[in-house]
């Protein structure tokens, strides 16, 4: 049988590095996509085209323009006479937002009088608008802080202060990359599976499976290797990526990463594989692999919470296997996950491969009766 077992999967070894499109695809494309999406995929904003509005000639106005205008998310400052004027320059998309400072902001702080500024944000923009507002609104809040402390007339407000754990400055980077780790290690051993048997029915070479001695668990096994020996290697090098080459800290313990990466690896290549015993040609897997892969990432809580989803969709999260697998990998590189943790979200990922392997077998020994 263990030779059996060894032929066959050196087999599928074999078939796989020889295809140049293969090893492209093992090697090349997740680096490629690691770094577009590292450098790319965030919602940090960055060189916003600013409109001022300023009806104030008084200090305060100009002190806050100051302090908007050297903030290291702006880019270009455009003065407008008038509101007519700066509608124009935001029909046309020249500007993001634009600060509107009233003929009494500054006599109005000055008197101790509520002083408001208008900030218009263009809403075809909405998300980069609203990061930008939030950045806008945290220097006005600062400004008012400081004017509490200074003019006797103000009531020093009541302060919150605002810590982030984990990532305490936000950087979204620590949280995209150590996801894509999981991510392109899943759609690996899915592309691998979701082909395997599907390549050999339409080569021909399946019907040999019929006359050969193994058994259907022996064929699903030489199936399941490749697939494993790829999606580790991309997950280990995409790691290696983002903690020497964009810098995520990792306070985690590797050996329960990788450890972990087996069982979700598993849990993929079965239903990779229940995608293969089920088509009949390469063309029919990879609509199948494309129908399960995107939802499997809608909800695993790669872009977004699963908290936030309808209850129903969060039960059906759970027979996601890269939902847990990015529980983990978020709780190894920003902060030391514990044992204990990372086991609650294995044994999830155990029952998905049991469950799929289980499927693909009876497929496979269906096929061959």
């Amino acid at each position: 049988m263990l030779d059996r077992l060894l032929a066959s999967s050196v087999k599928e070894i074999l078939l796989f590095w020889r295809d140049p499109r293969s090893r492209s695809a093992l090697f090349a494309m997740p680096i490629m996509q690691v770094v577009i999406f590292g450098l790319a995929a965030t919602l940090e904003v960055r060189h916003v085209d600013l409109a001022i509005i300023n009806e104030d000639s008084g200090r305060w106005s100009q002190e806050l323009i100051s302090r908007v205008e050297s903030a290291s998310f702006m880019g270009s400052t455009a003065h407008f006479d008038s509101v007519a004027q700066f509608t124009g320059s935001l029909e046309r998309r020249e500007v993001l937002l634009g600060l509107h400072f009233p003929a009494d902001f500054s006599r109005n702080i000055v008197a101790g009088r509520p002083a408001s500024v208008q900030l218009i944000v263009d809403g075809r923009r909405a998300n980069a608008g609203q990061v930008t507002a939030s950045y806008v609104r945290d220097i006005a809040a600062g400004l008012g802080m400081e004017l509490a402390g200074m003019e006797p007339q103000f009531v020093n407000p009541p302060q919150a202060a605002v810590r982030h754990w984990f990532n305490p400055n936000l950087y979204f980077r620590w949280f995209m990359v150590p996801n894509l780790a999981a991510s392109l290690s899943m759609m690996i051993a899915l592309l691998i599976t979701s082909l395997s048997i599907a390549r050999e029915r339409e080569l021909g070479t399946f019907d040999q499976l019929l006359v050969s001695p193994s058994t259907p668990l022996e064929i699903i096994a030489s199936k399941i290797v490749p697939a494993l020996l790829a999606g580790s290697i991309v997950g280990i090098i995409i790691t290696a990526i983002a903690v020497f080459g964009f810098g995520v800290p990792f306070y985690g313990n590797l050996f329960l990463l990788f450890g972990a990466m087996l069982p979700y690896l598993v849990s993929v290549v079965g239903v990779g594989l229940v995608i293969s015993s089920m088509v009949k040609t390469q063309q029919q897997a990879v609509l199948g692999l494309f129908f399960v892969m995107i939802p499997m990432m809608v909800i695993s809580g790669f872009a977004t919470p699963v908290e936030n989803m309808p209850l129903w969709l969060q039960y059906i999260a759970e027979a996601s296997p890269l939902k847990h697998f990015l529980i983990i990998v978020q709780g190894s590189f920003l902060k030391s996950m514990p044992a204990a943790d990372v086991w609650s979200n294995v044994w999830p990922m155990l029952v998905i491969g049991a469950v799929t392997l289980t499927t693909a077998t009876l497929f496979v020994q269906r096929r061959l009766q």
